[in-house]
């Protein structure tokens, strides 16, 4: 300690500016480098919950895909609605299924007002698990709408509040798909065959993010409420089966894709085509794609920008610790002509190094927890629609703290080495010579 505090005086006599330099160059260093940390791992966290939803989420057909990129769908479908339950069963992965279909609501008309969908889907009320739809309005989907095709809708809370309001508004009221035109009465007029459709719950989206990766429908339908009434619901459900959506605790696409394929082929035969995707029943989105290749050259910058910048800052030591070897030559050889190792003046010289870019990691640190909610919501907006679904209230990063304190103590430890480690394999009387 006292050999410390006699080296910290005689630079800061000899230099005091440059000292002062350095430990705000070793700050400013720590400070962008675990906020770089920081942001990106809030970024990289938040982005992959909201596309995995705390697991994988696939779509599965029975078919192959056509020229378009389009799934052409095998018909009938080579699989019954039994693998739902031989995926759930025969897996330790697959936690929920979904039979999932084109509804007939492209629009909905309400009081006489027609409005347009973004998407709509015919499923069964396991769908809302798969994707974390919570009800904040009316009851859910039961398999008893499901076994009685009852004509029931459910809506997004978005939908909802657009043409009713709120979402209580909602609840209760009646909307009709587009009917079919047909001819007759005096003058043969053409009037519309409709059914009438009992929204019986409002739904709320986890976040835009996911209704545009996975297409998840305005408008949420029993699918057996859009075939015939005379089809019997456990044969819609095996003439519907053909395509499912499917979670799985799986942490790859791909494994869960190896997993499904397995259990199909082991049921069912193994020359069925099967395709496992994700995104929406339409194909893989390039949102997705853009969305993660966005975040991973953002990502990727930051941390490099903040490498560098942390690189710049710690040459600052080896500066320092450059001048103090060069002036400490004669003092060197000396120690080691009696009995000082070679070890022990480079620890010297390492403990000198990691004092101060432990201080400047302290003050930096301080520095960043204090300005990161403010630098978090400036540079959000960069994201575009993505910066509405970040949580500014997330806290700091305690291990973007130490990952960003262990670089900077072990490259500012390495730079303060190396200006001495020719000084100490020096010839000792050499050493002595000099003035």
């Amino acid at each position: 300690m006292k050999k410390f505090m006699i080296m910290m005086m005689r630079q800061w006599s000899h230099s005091p500016m440059k000292m002062i330099l350095t430990l705000i160059a070793v700050a400013l260093g720590s400070f962008i480098l675990i906020l770089a940390f920081n942001v990106t791992e809030i970024i990289d966290e938040q982005v992959e919950t909201q596309l995995n939803n705390n697991g994988i989420v696939v779509q599965v057909a029975n078919g192959t895909w056509d020229a378009d990129g389009d799934i052409d769908q095998t018909r009938p479908s080579e699989w019954d609605s039994t693998i739902q339950s031989y995926l759930i069963s025969d897996t330790d992965t697959i936690e929920d299924t979904a039979i999932v279909s084109r509804s007939i609501f492209n629009e909905i008309t309400v009081s006489g007002t027609s409005y347009d969908l973004r998407n709509s889907i015919a499923t069964e009320g396991s769908y809302f698990d798969i994707y974390g739809l919570e009800i904040v309005a009316g009851v859910e989907m039961t398999d008893e709408d499901l076994n009685l095709g009852s004509k029931k809708v459910w809506i997004s809370k978005e939908t909802a509040e657009i043409i009713f309001g709120t979402a209580e508004n909602a609840v209760g009221e009646w909307v009709q798909p587009p009917g079919d035109a047909f001819s007759r009465g005096l003058g043969n007029r053409t009037q519309n065959v409709v059914t009438q459709y009992l929204i019986a719950g409002v739904y709320e989206i986890p976040s835009e993010i996911t209704r545009k990766v996975y297409g998840i429908g305005d408008l949420l339908v029993p699918y057996t409420a859009i075939l015939p009434s005379e089809m019997s619901s456990s044969m819609a459900k095996d003439m519907l089966s053909g395509m499912l959506v499917v979670k799985s605790s799986e942490t790859s696409v791909e494994e869960a894709e190896q997993t499904i394929k397995q259990v199909i082929y082991q049921n069912y035969g193994e020359d069925i085509d099967v395709e496992v995707w994700e995104g929406s029943m339409q194909g893989e989105t390039t949102y997705m794609n853009d969305l993660r290749k966005t975040v991973q050259v953002f990502t990727v910058s930051v941390n490099i920008l903040g490498l560098v910048l942390m690189l710049v800052s710690t040459l600052g030591v080896f500066s320092i610790m450059l001048v103090e070897a060069l002036s400490r030559k004669r003092q060197i050889a000396l120690e080691r002509s009696l009995g000082a190792s070679k070890n022990r003046i480079i620890k010297e010289f390492w403990s000198w190094s990691m004092a101060m870019c432990f201080l400047g990691v302290v003050i930096g640190a301080i520095i960043a927890y204090f300005a990161f909610p403010s630098i978090l919501q400036t540079i959000t907006p960069l994201f575009g629609e993505l910066s509405n679904e970040l949580d500014l209230g997330v806290g700091f990063s305690l291990l973007a703290l130490a990952k960003s304190s262990i670089l900077i103590l072990v490259f500012g430890g390495m730079f303060g080495v190396i200006p001495v480690i020719p000084v100490v394999k020096e010839n000792i009387a050499e050493g002595l010579k000099e003035v």
